[in-house]
């Protein structure tokens, strides 16, 4: 009957994508919860020492939808806030992160007003374009992403931050995972030659390799590693968990500005 040959026919072509996407690497580390991530090896921080705190003055994140936490409910749930939290009462914390941000796309638009004692940037997801054939996002030659990467850098620097980055999160496939470390690196590579300071947040999720870290589309951070990533850099600072709030898991509102 024809209806079981098309069946057929479809059966077929699924296994045989099925295949294709195991042998080049494509296919996620899917599990029931989410996906895992392809964890590389963590790239060394620098300094070695703690990251110091500002005793004045506002912090500032810089980033992509995980930064802004556009998939886990907003910015409430997302690394920032949870930074936050672990603060003392009063401290400042500015985010300006949009869904899809590559380096350049936040070059186009103006930073917060007002002096940044310090500065968090997460991108190079979006430029790396990790889908590859699998989006309409195109890849961003890696050579324009230092050189965006560090004029975002001198312009955080001329509003007196001293700069952090971070390097982009780790993803769910290998193939992804592939095409995104060259970034990963080069965010390193313009940290040294900026005189930044640089953490690798791929070493957040070390301590639970086989955790359903990311969303079903391998990319995004879920909100349990949203949460682990924002106590993991409060460990990197100098006064982390000193704040009592940081056992409450929630932001102080009357602090924290919502993504721009």
């Amino acid at each position: 009957m024809r209806w079981r040959r098309l069946a057929g026919m479809g059966a077929a072509i699924l296994v045989l994508a099925g295949g294709t996407g195991i042998a080049t690497g494509e296919l996620p580390r899917w599990t029931i919860g989410g996906t895992q991530m392809v964890l590389p090896t963590a790239l060394e921080p620098l300094p070695a020492g703690p990251i110091v705190l500002p005793a004045t003055g506002a912090i500032l994140f810089v980033g992509d939808s995980n930064t802004a936490g556009s998939r886990v409910g907003g910015g409430g749930f997302a690394y920032p806030a949870t930074f936050l939290a672990a603060l003392p009462v009063g401290s400042t914390v500015h985010v300006h992160a949009f869904g899809g941000a590559t380096v350049g796309d936040v070059l186009s638009r103006p930073l917060p007003e007002g002096a940044v004692a310090l500065a968090f940037v997460m991108l190079g997801t979006n430029d790396a374009a990790p889908r590859a054939w699998l989006s309409a996002k195109r890849r961003i030659p890696l050579e324009t992403y230092r050189t965006n990467l560090a004029e975002l850098v001198q312009r955080l620097q001329a509003k007196g931050a001293r700069v952090v980055i971070l390097a982009p999160p780790p993803l769910g496939s290998r193939a992804m995972q592939q095409r995104l470390d060259p970034y990963r690196l080069a965010a390193k590579q313009v940290a040294l030659a900026c005189s930044c300071l640089f953490r690798d947040s791929a070493a957040a999720f070390m301590s639970k390799p086989d955790a359903s870290w990311l969303q079903r589309d391998a990319m995004h951070l879920s909100p349990e590693a949203q949460q682990q990533l924002g106590l993991w850099l409060v460990s990197q600072t100098t006064n982390a968990f000193a704040a009592e709030s940081s056992s409450t898991g929630k932001p102080n509102p009357a602090s924290a500005s919502q993504p721009s």
